[in-house]
């Protein structure tokens, strides 16, 4: 079988971007926001900021562990890599 450049697959820096705050933030946001506004008032605001700043140094680690062990798998290989004990 031969493999066409057409038939690479490719993610550009905004693709995942996109795909990294999708799978952050997810739909909980838009769906819990009014909860924590009742709840929180204008409190709320500062708990999404600092969910914001966690979500970053996750993302941030993610990015170094990535930079590490280029090699697909994700969390997965992540984790094989770091506990392994061979």
């Amino acid at each position: 079988m031969t493999t066409n450049s057409k038939d690479l697959r490719t993610i550009g820096l905004m693709g995942a971007t996109g795909v990294g705050i999708g799978a952050i933030v997810g739909g909980g946001i838009l769906a819990l926001a009014g909860v924590a506004f009742a709840t929180a008032g204008p409190a709320a605001i500062v708990a999404f900021a600092l969910n914001g700043v966690i979500a970053l140094l996750t993302a941030l680690s993610f990015a170094e562990m990535a930079k590490a062990f280029p090699e697909s798998g994700g969390t997965y290989t992540f984790a094989k890599k770091v506990l392994s004990v061979r």
